[in-house]
């Protein structure tokens, strides 16, 4: 698997007309923060919950913009295919990012197929007049868009934190002709391990190295297979040799749960990584809602805006631990550090006259 994210594109060029949302059914300071290791609170259940709910593809009715065939959307983003392009609207604090990517070549008249319908039915009841409602849509876990290249299927499945998209590739077709398009000023780049790096206004986005794989006696023989930079910010697949008789399926992951944030404008400003991994950041927000957890120093938003520092597991999959730091006005962390012990050194600059200080502290 591997976790692929897009680069800046202009949304608006596929919509014309505002997004509705549905209705579903169904100073230095050493910080000794403490670990919730046992409990987590409701919250992060709720989110770690929802966060594995599986994608739920609409078929498009009329409810977006004509040119999109199916769309998914959650808490936090928005996703629309179509039969040569996938686009991902992301909110992040009080600003977004609106991400593209395109199949260069592709089959303008590919078909997308919706598959494993789920129970759920999306309806849009918006205004007064029945008539322009969109009612009992149908949601599917999977879309299969077939032959955008000749003898290779395009698969989009996932859950909320995730997009998948397996490149199905049929016997005798050419993975070749796969060739995908990153539109936009962002930087490309492949790291030392082989993953594609796009660096952007905001945090880097990564797309693992790419895993490819056939099926053979019921297991996963893994091909060799890494990514290729074409020019023109275009990203090609270098597959090994593998049994041209058998299909050959490319796998990669688009992540876009890594916003660390709430529902006001928030910034890291500065990230620790310790020796097993685990990554330390700290920032400003302006969130009354940044995911604090359980037994953390500050739970509660100080005013204005504030400090927060938090401790990420190495695949930045869990909320270790994290906290406001702040009083009543501006504050703001821009540095960070951790020793051996796992203590965390913060540094930054507090307009708040009630800054929570220490007895011991130089200037309490």
């Amino acid at each position: 698997m591997k976790s692929f994210s897009w680069t800046k594109s202009l949304y608006n060029r596929l919509s014309s007309r505002p997004v509705r949302r549905p209705i579903h059914h169904g100073c230095m300071l050493r910080l000794e923060l403490l670990e919730d290791r046992t409990v987590a609170s409701s919250s992060t259940a709720l989110a770690t919950a929802y966060g594995n709910l599986p994608l739920a593809f609409e078929m498009n009715q009329g409810q977006t913009a004509p040119q999109v065939d199916f769309l998914a959307r959650g808490d936090s983003y928005m996703l629309s295919l179509t039969p040569g392009a996938a686009l991902l609207h992301l909110q992040r604090g009080a600003g977004q990012d609106e991400l593209q990517i395109q199949l260069v070549g592709a089959n303008p008249g590919a078909v997308g197929v919706g598959q494993d319908e789920l129970i759920t039915k999306t309806n849009y009841l918006i205004g007064s007049n029945p008539s322009e409602w969109h009612t009992n849509i149908a949601n599917y876990g999977k879309v299969n868009y077939q032959n955008v290249y000749p003898g290779i299927d395009l698969v989009y499945y996932g859950n909320q934190r995730q997009l998948e998209y397996d490149f199905v590739v049929a016997p005798g077709a050419d993975p070749g002709a796969i060739k995908m398009s990153i539109q936009g000023d962002q930087i490309i780049a492949l790291d030392a391990q082989g993953n594609l790096v796009l660096h952007t206004s905001g945090p880097d986005l990564v797309q693992q190295a790419p895993v490819v794989y056939q099926n053979v006696g019921g297991f996963h023989q893994v091909v060799s297979g890494e990514f290729v930079l074409q020019g023109n910010n275009q990203i090609g697949f270098q597959i090994g040799a593998y049994d041209m008789s058998r299909p050959l399926i490319i796998d990669p992951i688009l992540s876009y749960s890594t916003y660390l944030g709430g529902s006001g404008q928030d910034s890291a400003q500065a990230i620790a990584v310790d020796g097993s991994g685990n990554a330390y950041i700290t920032g400003t927000t302006y969130s009354t809602n940044f995911p604090t957890t359980v037994g953390s120093l500050q739970s509660t938003f100080g005013g204005a805006s504030d400090t927060f520092v938090a401790k990420l597991n190495a695949s930045g999959t869990r909320l270790i631990y994290c906290t406001y730091l702040g009083g009543a006005s501006d504050d703001t962390g821009s540095a960070i550090a951790v020793d051996a012990a796992g203590d965390v050194y913060v540094t930054g600059v507090t307009s708040s006259a009630n800054f929570p200080t220490t007895p011991n502290a130089v200037q309490p």
